[in-house]
């Protein structure tokens, strides 16, 4: 008994280990949430996603226990009018980077359970078309403050 206890650990942390590297090539940085009114109960989620590999990644949906839910949406012209839309995915181009920013892709956020604070670290996680989590750690920032000056 002694030695399957033992050894559950090390697989745990093998299994672990493999689940972080199938998403090692995959970068995201910049992540921001933005801080509105409290209350506003809707807010907006941005990053950049750069997918280092040789495959196309495909988002479907994404999630935060910040909120009701939270849904892929982008910004489109219809009918000379813009307007959000709801994706059911988003494709990351092998070799590529996409931003999700103001007036474009974002992560729409309804339903906040409370205020949120400026500063505060909000987790998103983004959900790949074959049922892979991505963990975001965004910082909530004042609209206009969403792009990041530092350096990667």
């Amino acid at each position: 008994m002694f030695f399957i206890k033992r050894n559950s650990w090390m697989i745990f942390l093998v299994l672990a280990c493999i689940s972080f590297s199938s998403f090692a090539n995959l970068k995201i940085t910049d992540a921001t949430v933005r801080l509105l009114p409290p209350s506003v109960p809707n807010t907006s989620a941005y990053f950049k996603i750069q997918n280092t590999t040789d495959q196309n990644m495909v988002l479907v949906s994404a999630n935060t226990e910040i909120a009701q839910r939270a849904e892929l949406h982008a910004h489109v012209m219809q009918n000379g009018m813009m307007s959000m839309k709801q994706q059911n995915e988003v494709v990351v181009p092998a070799g590529e980077t996409i931003s999700f920013q103001p007036g474009g892709l974002h992560v729409m956020i309804f339903g906040l359970k409370k205020p949120l604070q400026e500063g505060q670290i909000v987790s998103i996680t983004l959900v790949t078309k074959d049922q892979k989590n991505i963990l975001v750690d965004a910082k909530v920032t004042m609209p206009g403050k969403e792009k990041s000056h530092s350096h990667h």
